[in-house]
């Protein structure tokens, strides 16, 4: 059991810094690089392989993102063929959006050259190690979540 405080919650605090910067890198660099798909509509499209078709307030929900911008990239999203909708057969105000064979191809590309990043990144670490990260990562990912309210600490 780990101790509380000490230099591992410093290693911890300094590591999310890291980790945080090195995100808003990677975002900007994604932005400039011409991509027609942003970083929002990746999430987006990474929802929809896991579901068959969702509602648009499900996929602002399910990929974090704000309800008032959905429509828009899904426009977006159906205008580059990834997305199509389909109006509710009982209530015509919803609206079902699912990927199309395209986008399916698009979204198992892209995830096939994260996974294959992931694996030279981490090719000789252990899986347990990987286990301990990925239960960090997410016990931080709750942290931020219960911290949504407060102000954040300075550092």
């Amino acid at each position: 059991m780990a101790s509380v405080g000490g230099r591992g919650i410093e290693r911890i605090r300094d590591a999310v810094h890291v980790f945080n910067a090195a995100e808003r890198r990677l975002r900007s660099r994604y932005q400039r690089s011409g991509e027609s798909l942003s970083h929002g509509h990746l999430r987006a499209l990474f929802v929809l392989t896991a579901e068959r078709e969702v509602t648009a307030g499900r996929l602002a929900r399910e990929a974090e993102l704000n309800p008032a911008s959905v429509t828009a990239m899904v426009d977006q999203l159906e205008a580059h063929g990834l997305v199509q909708r389909r109006r509710d057969d009982h209530d015509r105000r919803v609206c079902w959006i699912s990927l199309t064979a395209q986008g399916r191809s698009e979204v198992a590309e892209k995830e096939a050259r994260w996974i294959q990043r992931l694996t030279e990144a981490f090719a000789d670490t252990s899986d347990e190690d990987l286990e301990t990260a990925s239960r960090v990562l997410e016990r931080l990912a709750e942290m931020f979540d219960l911290q949504q309210n407060e102000e954040p600490a300075s550092t």
